[in-house]
């Protein structure tokens, strides 16, 4: 994920804002201070003991470059267009009220702010694999009576389109990382294999066959100028 991650911090303007909504321990953002020490990032986390374990793990970043927000994805207490990107990695996955929290990432965002949602996506591939395991693969619902899950697809696509009126496009990622099958070794940092999982990503249609994940990216559109002469 650090060259998905990278990709969007470089969409990012000079001295820009960008909330993470579920960004549980603040992974993503480790080595943010090293390549751009400009930008703000809020983590917002639902779960407290993330909270607690991103103050833990970023150390000296916290309320520098970094801060922590407890709060709910469909109900974030920002103002309207406060930030100039909006992240989230597997997170409104976990959400039923996906359009609600489409709305607020539309609401906090300035105009011209960037989009990016990340999800587990519904593969026919893995649908067989997990039923070759005997396993119960979930596309909307609750997993192991645990916790709900809605795998990404075209209806939430049209639904963040709706939301922001602009084109979206997808991405395929973790094309070779697949921890549900122990291959964990293609996520490993500053590895070949992780370099070459994320080569292999980006928005052919051949990638569905094999990607783990699908994301959505949009701009948040800028106010149309009021014709002076109406």
């Amino acid at each position: 994920m650090d060259h998905e991650v990278r990709r969007f911090v470089d969409s990012i303007p000079a001295r820009g804002i960008i909330c993470d909504v579920g960004g549980c321990w603040g992974w993503h953002w480790r080595n943010l201070h090293e390549y751009r020490p400009d930008i703000t990032v809020v983590i917002v986390d639902l779960i407290r003991s993330n909270l607690h374990h991103a103050k833990k793990f970023l150390k000296e970043q916290i309320n520098k470059n970094i801060w922590l927000v407890h709060g709910d994805a469909t109900k974030l207490n920002f103002k309207d267009n406060s930030f100039d990107g909006y992240w989230s990695a597997q997170t409104l996955q976990h959400v039923p009220q996906f359009k609600d929290a489409i709305r607020e990432a539309n609401r906090i965002l300035k105009s011209g702010g960037q989009f990016s949602c990340y999800s587990l996506y519904n593969s026919p591939l893995f649908r067989l694999v997990y039923k070759s395991l005997g396993k119960d693969y979930v596309t909307d619902g609750i997993v192991e009576g645990h916790y709900y899950l809605h795998r990404a697809d075209l209806r939430q696509r049209r639904i963040v389109a709706d939301v922001f009126s602009n084109f979206v496009s997808s991405r395929y990622s973790e094309i070779l990382f697949k921890p549900e099958l122990r291959l964990n070794f293609f996520g490993r940092e500053n590895t070949w294999l992780g370099k070459l999982d994320a080569i292999l990503s980006g928005k052919h249609p051949f990638l569905s066959i094999l990607a783990r994940q699908l994301s959505f990216h949009t701009t948040k559109p800028f106010d149309p100028i009021p014709d002076k002469d109406l």
